[in-house]
């Protein structure tokens, strides 16, 4: 789709991030609101490490994450969610979805305070208007909220994941592989959703293999190599000749 999205003031700093289990090393990054920026490089690079690590999936060893201007712990998920990031991961299957619980389940399962009355009972009606915005909003295909996840086809459970996370209100959308093993009608319409969250001011950060989906959805594209970072091009300009060179920088 066309990009309509206009960048404001830097609002997400990454300085000096190092892994301690992973290979990441001394990553430091600048994004801006209502910016889309690529990370690209081959598989065991760093891309994914670098999103766990911001994250709180992965054990950070050192540096320190900024959100403006002020610094985020982010030493777990529970964390980064109450610091406004979000992170759909790379294995939809694996790491995504609840396979055995129904849509709604799924769809509200990261944002459980907003439905619960009287300090712990969790609200019917609120997690069903929760999870029917999430399927408007989405267009998920489905007959019902009580469909199983299992049962829909990839680019409707990835709906049903984006959903989720939006309906924690992030103000940082960590997206790795968004549209991978997804069909081209689908794909199109995450690429539609990814250019409207950037117009509503959120920071995207995506992961993805595809060079021609990163030159066509991110104003930037930060190559990681050996897991480091190698370089950053503008992707009005830059070509995938200009990435894979960067990307075998520190092979």
């Amino acid at each position: 789709p066309p990009k309509t999205n206009k960048p404001g003031e830097v609002y997400l700093e990454v300085e000096h991030l190092t892994g301690l289990y992973n290979n990441l090393r001394d990553v430091s990054f600048t994004a801006r609101r209502g910016e889309i920026v690529g990370l690209a490089g081959l598989d065991g690079s760093g891309r994914t490490e670098t999103l766990e690590t911001m994250f709180g999936v992965a054990t950070r060893k050192s540096g320190r994450i900024l959100l403006d201007g002020k610094e985020c712990k982010n030493l777990n998920p529970r964390q980064s969610i109450k610091n406004n990031f979000a992170l759909l991961t790379e294995e939809r299957r694996a790491t995504g979805i609840f396979g055995i619980l129904d849509i709604r389940e799924n769809s509200v399962i990261s944002s459980l305070d907003r439905h619960k009355r009287a300090g712990f009972v969790l609200s019917d009606k609120s997690m069903k208007k929760d999870t029917q915005w999430s399927i408007d909003a989405m267009h998920t295909k489905t007959p019902t909220q009580e469909t199983k996840i299992r049962s829909l086809s990839g680019g409707n459970q990835q709906k049903v994941i984006i959903g989720r996370w939006l309906l924690t209100e992030p103000d940082v959308l960590l997206l790795d592989e968004p549209t991978r093993g997804i069909d081209v009608g689908a794909k199109y319409e995450i690429y539609q959703l990814i250019l409207d969250l950037a117009n509503k001011g959120k920071t995207v950060i995506m992961v993805s293999s595809e060079m021609p989906e990163l030159l066509g959805v991110c104003d930037r594209i930060l190559v990681m190599s050996g897991g480091r970072l190698a370089g950053e091009v503008d992707a009005k300009t830059a070509t995938q000749e200009d990435i894979m060179r960067l990307a075998a920088k520190y092979v």
